[in-house]
């Protein structure tokens, strides 16, 4: 995806948010058609279940057409704006399963693999205090950044994500950190963390 393609679908997106604000099913249609593949994705590896991404999403999608008319195209991007929302809603499901594990019998042997609790915490700070610097940066380099540091999603995952090469998507992580750096009252951006 190119910085046009990104461009061009920011603007679709905006303009089928301010249609949803008006009660236009079609344009939610469109947020959907143009959107999910790339949130499933998303959800998918930050909470390593497809059928819990897809419980989120259907979630954070419906928050996306309650609050459509909040949506302020002048403090960001139609797809950022959404992609905060979804990865809010899968970090609340992580939340909600740590403060409720399963009861099932767990052999001790078997190695947890699963995202701790303290690094979502960690993340969720980092993307809490870089968000402001964040919007100050193209939406692409914005999105790169917050896929990369706040997801832990490789440049080859995001990539992926995004339509573009992983270079690229290194390119603007690199562009943008050092961005973030001179804004930031902190040496390093992964001080943060």
């Amino acid at each position: 995806m190119t910085r046009t393609d990104f461009a061009n679908l920011n603007t679709k997106l905006t303009a089928s948010l301010e249609a949803c604000a008006a009660g236009d099913r079609k344009a939610f249609q469109t947020i959907y058609t143009l959107t999910a593949p790339k949130f499933f994705a998303i959800l998918s590896n930050q909470l390593k279940d497809a059928e819990a991404a897809r419980d989120v999403m259907q979630q954070a999608y419906l928050s996306i057409w309650r609050n459509a008319g909040k949506f302020d195209p002048s403090k960001g991007g139609a797809f950022t704006w959404m992609l905060v929302i979804m990865r809010n809603r899968g970090l609340d499901k992580l939340r909600s399963r740590a403060r409720a594990p399963e009861t099932e019998v767990i052999d001790d042997a078997v190695v947890d693999t699963g995202v701790r609790p303290e690094q979502v915490a960690r993340h969720a700070h980092a993307g809490r205090l870089i968000q402001s610097h964040l919007s100050k940066l193209p939406d692409h380099v914005s999105m790169a950044i917050s896929l990369n540091i706040v997801q832990g999603l490789s440049c080859r995952e995001i990539g992926h994500i995004l339509d573009v090469s992983p270079n690229t998507v290194k390119g603007w992580v690199r562009r943008g950190l050092q961005k973030l750096r001179a804004g930031m009252p902190v040496d390093r951006v992964d001080a943060i963390i």
